[in-house]
C-alpha cells in the first residue's frame, strides 16, 4: 500500500503551469439610445452580437466587449411604430484572487466563461429616448508560471526494499568469510575437521 503518511523528504518547491487567480462578478451598465422618431413605449427590446477579448493583469482582468442593442418602440400616440439599433462598446476589470503559490507573471493567459449573456434588466423613456440597463457576468481563471510547495512521499512498498536489502546483508555477513576463499579468490568449500564435529 502506498504510505502517504510518512514523509521522505518533507515540503520541495517545484515550478509548473496553473491556475494562478480566480474571480468573478456581474456588471451592470445604462446605456442612452436616440430614437430618429420620439420615442412613447418601448414594445421590446433585444441584444445580440454579443464578443469579447481579455487581458490578465496584476489584480484583475481587463474585458473588453460589444453588443448591439435593438429597441422596438412607438410614436405618433401610438400610431406607429419603428426599431432602433445601437452598437455598444465596454470596458470592465473584473478583480482576481490569487490562489497559493507564487505567481511569476509569465506567459498568462486567460479563460473566460459567460455566466450571464448580456440581458436587459430595465428600459425607460426619457425625454425622447430610451434608457437600456444591462447586466453581464463573467467567471475568469488566470493561468500561468507558478512556484509551489509540494509534499514528497515514499514510493511504494519503499520499506519493503529496505527490509530486503538489510536481509540480504546479514546473509553475507553470516556466512561468508575472507578464509573461505582461496589465493586465486576462488571458494574453498572444503570444511577444516576442526570445523567439524563427528561421532564415531
Amino acid at each position: 500500500m502506498w504510505n502517504s503518511s510518512k514523509l521522505s523528504g518533507g515540503l520541495r518547491e517545484i515550478s509548473t503551469r496553473a491556475v494562478c487567480a480566480k474571480g468573478q462578478k456581474r456588471f451592470r451598465q445604462i446605456d442612452s439610445i436616440a430614437t430618429s422618431q420620439p420615442a412613447e413605449m418601448v414594445l421590446g427590446h433585444r441584444i445580440t452580437s454579443h464578443s469579447f477579448t481579455a487581458r490578465p493583469n496584476v489584480n484583475s482582468v481587463e474585458i473588453k466587449g460589444r453588443y448591439d442593442v435593438h429597441i422596438w418602440y412607438t410614436y405618433a400616440q401610438g400610431a406607429l411604430t419603428a426599431v432602433e439599433k445601437k452598437t455598444v462598446h465596454y470596458t470592465e476589470h473584473l478583480p482576481v484572487v490569487e490562489l497559493e503559490g507564487t505567481r511569476l507573471g509569465q506567459n498568462e493567459t486567460v479563460e473566460v466563461e459567460v455566466i450571464r449573456d448580456p440581458s436587459v434588466t430595465n428600459v425607460q423613456v426619457r425625454r425622447g429616448a430610451v434608457q437600456v440597463e444591462v447586466e453581464v457576468e463573467f467567471y475568469v481563471e488566470i493561468t500561468g508560471e507558478t512556484k509551489l510547495w509540494v509534499r514528497v512521499y515514499e514510493p511504494p512498498f519503499a520499506d519493503d526494499k529496505k527490509d530486503k536489502k538489510a536481509f540480504d546483508l546479514d546473509l553475507s555477513s553470516d556466512y561468508f568469510d575472507e578464509d573461505d576463499f582461496d589465493e586465486d579468490g576462488e571458494y574453498d568449500d572444503e570444511f577444516e575437521d576442526e570445523d567439524l564435529d563427528f561421532v564415531p
